[in-house]
């Protein structure tokens, strides 16, 4: 979706905004909040400050370099959950998603730099190593545990990126439902309840469902 820039600010007299590396990455992580990585460049960043372009390069050689250390940032934030391994699998990997969920709540911006230029980010794959250790517990082959590695992640971020924009949805109260029919009090209770539906507990459910598909897939792969 294409937003509206800040237009760089024209060169002012007088001595110029002093800035740092962290002024910098604030400034671009508030351009994140509006687009994504693809959509920002180095002018963009400076128009947010107020500076000539050519004082960025002071501190960060290219828009690539300076998006990593936004994404580093970031994910610098998460908490790391406390998996020691003694529990089953199954609570660990809830631990992980839970703590993901809340992480991506605290820095919606999360979910824009997972991936800077088509590729994974160092600062996301450091984020993946509790999963990592999950897979490696359950003893699969490696071809299976890069699918489900895949299948995981994808799940997991693509159900926090979505409840992102519907739980807002939900809270304006949904369309009306054709109520005609034997259905008519029933689907009138469900757009009264609609609104109602909290973002926590459909992450839970699904985060539920996604460790249950997991417990089905190692039960048909050990037979």
């Amino acid at each position: 979706m294409s937003i509206q820039k800040p237009v760089p600010s024209p060169r002012r007299r007088g001595r110029p905004p002093k800035i740092n590396r962290g002024k910098v990455i604030e400034a671009t992580m508030g351009l994140l909040e509006e687009a994504g990585p693809d959509e920002i460049s180095m002018a963009d960043v400076a128009g947010r400050l107020g500076i000539p372009v050519m004082s960025l390069y002071n501190h960060f050689p290219n828009t690539s370099e300076l998006l990593q250390a936004a994404a580093d940032h970031t994910f610098g934030l998460f908490h790391l959950p406390d998996m020691c391994g003694e529990r089953p699998w199954q609570e660990e990997l809830l631990t992980w998603l839970r703590e993901l969920a809340r992480h991506c709540e605290r820095h919606p911006v999360a979910l824009r730099i997972v991936s800077i230029e088509g590729r994974t980010t160092p600062a996301w794959q450091r984020i993946m190593t509790p999963l990592l250790r999950v897979l490696r517990s359950l003893e699969v082959r490696e071809a299976q545990a890069a699918l489900l590695l895949a299948w995981i992640t994808s799940q997991a971020m693509g159900l926090i990126y979505i409840e992102d924009f519907a739980e807002p949805a939900r809270r304006l109260g949904p369309g009306p439902l054709d109520t005609v029919g034997d259905d008519r009090d029933w689907l009138a209770a469900l757009n009264r309840q609609l609104p109602r539906v909290r973002r926590e507990d459909v992450l839970e459910l699904g985060f539920q469902s996604l460790v249950a598909g997991l417990e089905q897939y190692m039960d048909a792969a050990r037979k």
